[in-house]
């Protein structure tokens, strides 16, 4: 059977657990908030707090700004942080969430026949709903503060699919991982502290040293948030041919975690 004939044959048997990975996305987002007095309000108020702290620090006490030849205001510098702050916030959730997937499933793993594939799919769609507030906060942003083309809103899920994939493939990845090497926790969260600042969240790409420029551009959050900023808040039409360089990627990065997982997959009773 060729490579393309098993994704497909796969594709087709996790679609038919789709009914499961919807309850059990749906019973992640209850988990989530359970118990408290403002429920589904914290993934509104969560990303709004940081945007303002984050934007007081940069814009008011470094007094940053965003210059795109035409609006150098502090609206257009906290716009510009946000689009770079919720992308990464559902690449970072849901990297940090999946390493504690399966050792904490122990159930799943050892008493129900599925495909466990399930349990990171339904991780990723829990994470985009949850932020699905902060992109909503962005776009009534940028329809209050900036005088820019709306139309290109349209692709607004067009953007959402490369890093979806990405952050899937990577998920699946350290949710194997992660089951045999607890200190992945330690070592993820000290990498994404790294990652957060080398990504291109408070500042343009241009604005760093060109001799560095090469390294943040290995980022694949790189393009992903700098298509974001210029396709939600600038409305310029995706750049095709970056954009399905970034999408290459990110299938390339969910192949490879796939067959990370169904490698590790055969212990995953006997360590959890």
């Amino acid at each position: 059977m060729s490579l393309f004939k098993k994704i497909f044959s796969r594709i087709k048997e996790l679609w038919k657990f789709r009914e499961l990975a919807l309850q059990l996305t749906q019973r992640d987002l209850m988990t989530r908030y359970k118990g408290s007095y403002l429920g589904f309000a914290w993934a509104i108020i969560n990303p709004l707090i940081m945007l303002l702290v984050y934007s007081f620090i940069f814009s008011v006490v470094f007094k940053l700004k965003w210059d795109t030849g035409d609006d150098t205001s502090k609206a257009l510098y906290t716009l510009m942080i946000f689009a770079g702050l919720v992308p990464f916030y559902i690449f970072s959730e849901s990297i940090n969430r999946s390493l504690g997937l399966i050792s904490g499933s122990p159930n799943y793993v050892k008493k129900v026949v599925f495909p466990l594939e399930i349990l990171p799919i339904s991780l990723i769609l829990s994470t985009l709903i949850n932020n699905l507030f902060g992109l909503i906060l962005l776009v009534i942003g940028k329809l209050i503060f900036m005088d820019t083309p709306n139309w290109t809103l349209i692709y607004i899920p067009m953007l959402l699919l490369p890093l979806t994939l990405l952050s899937l493939g990577l998920a699946l990845a350290f949710s194997a991982i992660g089951t045999y090497i607890r200190d992945m926790t330690h070592t993820i969260a000290l990498l994404m502290n790294v990652l957060f600042y080398a990504s291109p969240i408070f500042y343009k790409v241009s604005a760093v040293p060109e001799g560095f420029r090469y390294f943040v551009n290995l980022n694949p959050l790189t393009q992903i948030i700098e298509e974001w900023r210029s396709v939600i808040l600038l409305g310029q039409k995706v750049d095709y041919s970056v954009y399905f360089m970034t999408l290459l990627v990110a299938l390339i990065v969910l192949l490879v975690g796939t067959s990370i997982f169904n490698y590790l997959r055969k212990g995953f009773s006997d360590v959890v």
